[in-house]
């Protein structure tokens, strides 16, 4: 969730970073009071005056960033902690129980983004405090450079030749490490401003990185010399995606708007889909559908096509959604703030876990038909009892979708089999 670049508000010994827009400072003033009421309630469970061993502090677990293990039925799945300094772990899931994970592996602090090389052998993570994971599936080895992406990042992902990372933190600086020598090989600095989001081009030219100030940076790929920029809204850029083409780039903002943009310096923002809460990640498929992210827990479908964009299908989770990442064209997975995994069904519906109560339930493979919706409790009658070649999109009146009826909500998923200490309560990002 996906996951940005914020205001920070943490223990004193954290700097503070703040980017110059009422939107931020309010965001800031927000997270500053979930995080005091947090720990009050913490505090609160032992009673005044009684000591609270840091153990038994309960806060609830955050899915921060979702990536595919190579091109295996694997997924890896990073998590984060309100309790920022407080350890956390990256996970893997299956395709086919993307609801119970198991840890691979912690960072000392909250992990912000993870992503592995192409061939699944290696898993990269980042923490809060700048420090870099680099796990060996192979031998189940873990290994921790400390401060070696010198801040926190938002954006982590793998170079296309595989041998490198890209990240991009918040000081405004992109750093390339390379996995074998084990040492950044290459840096540049944009403006300053927290570099939220970061991707490749389909043809390996282009590195885009959006921003904080509400810009997308172009820069050549691998030499990272820079092309160009384009201004795309007032508000923080927080993530971006190429579109399979490599032409367009799509771009999601804390005005609440997804914008469409060429892949040139000269590019006009357009407006494709509106939200009633800022964008706090992308996922494009192969084929090019679109998944948006917001702050508040909805998920919008857009299916893009080269004649335009049709309005998007919505859905509603139980909490904030930060990670997105498809699985082929089949379903999306969604990570969420405090109910850990979902997904979305090829049919455009939640796909709901089976229940160990109920003597039969509708398999997965069945829930993800293409040519089928979900047919549970937990699903809308409305929606179920169309096919989706018979449903309607969601009219669009002034680049605005029109309300649409909320999807049903998820069965609360298992937590990971090795449950961290302290598990994550809310990211504490300007982005909330």
């Amino acid at each position: 969730m996906a996951p940005f670049a914020f205001s920070r508000w943490v223990m004193p010994e954290l700097h503070v970073h703040t980017l110059l827009s009422n939107q931020t400072h309010s965001i800031m003033r927000l997270l500053k009071t979930f995080l005091c009421l947090t720990l009050l309630t913490a505090l609160n469970t032992k009673g005044l005056g009684e000591e609270s061993p840091q153990s038994e502090v309960s806060v609830s677990e955050w899915v921060t960033s979702i990536s595919r293990l190579g091109e295996s039925e694997t997924f890896i799945a990073s998590t984060g902690n309100g309790l920022l300094m407080q350890p956390a772990s990256v996970d893997s899931f299956s395709v086919e129980a993307p609801t119970t994970r198991e840890r691979l592996y912690s960072h000392p602090a909250a992990v912000w983004a993870v992503t592995t090389t192409t061939d699944g052998k290696l898993i990269a993570s980042v923490d809060y405090r700048g420090n870099l994971g680099v796990f060996d599936v192979t031998n189940a080895k873990l290994t921790l450079h400390e401060n070696a992406l010198e801040r926190w990042c938002q954006s982590l992902i793998t170079s296309p030749e595989g041998e490198s990372v890209i990240a991009g933190n918040e000081a405004g600086k992109i750093i390339v490490w390379n996995l074998t020598e084990a040492k950044a090989t290459k840096t540049i600095e944009l403006e300053g401003h927290a570099v939220t989001g970061l991707a490749v081009s389909p043809d390996r030219q282009t590195l885009a990185a959006s921003d904080g100030s509400g810009h997308v940076h172009l820069l050549k790929w691998p030499t990272l010399e820079k092309t160009g920029k384009v201004k795309v809204s007032e508000t923080p850029a927080w993530c971006l995606s190429f579109l399979p083409d490599g032409n367009q780039i799509v771009v999601g903002c804390g005005d609440n708007h997804v914008y469409r943009i060429d892949n040139r310096v000269d590019a006009k923002p357009e407006v494709i889909a509106t939200g009633k809460d800022w964008i706090t990640n992308l996922s494009v498929s192969n084929s090019g559908h679109i998944a948006a992210a917001e702050v508040s827990g909805s998920v919008h479908i857009i299916s893009h096509a080269s004649s335009g964009v049709r309005s998007p299908k919505t859905f509603n989770a139980e909490s904030g959604v930060w990670a997105l990442n498809w699985n082929k064209d089949q379903e999306l997975f969604v990570g969420t703030r405090k109910n850990g995994i979902a997904r979305i069904g090829r049919s455009w519906d939640w796909v709901p876990e089976p229940s160990t109560e109920e003597s039969s339930t509708e398999s997965t493979e069945e829930a993800t038909d293409p040519n089928e919706t979900t047919t549970t409790e937990e699903v809308n009658k409305d929606q179920a009892s169309k096919p989706k070649s018979e449903e309607k999109e969601p009219e669009k009146e002034n680049g605005e979708p029109k309300e649409k009826n909320e999807a049903p909500k998820l069965d609360k998923p298992e937590t990971p089999k090795e449950k961290p200490e302290n598990a994550a309560s809310d990211k504490p990002t300007e982005k909330e």
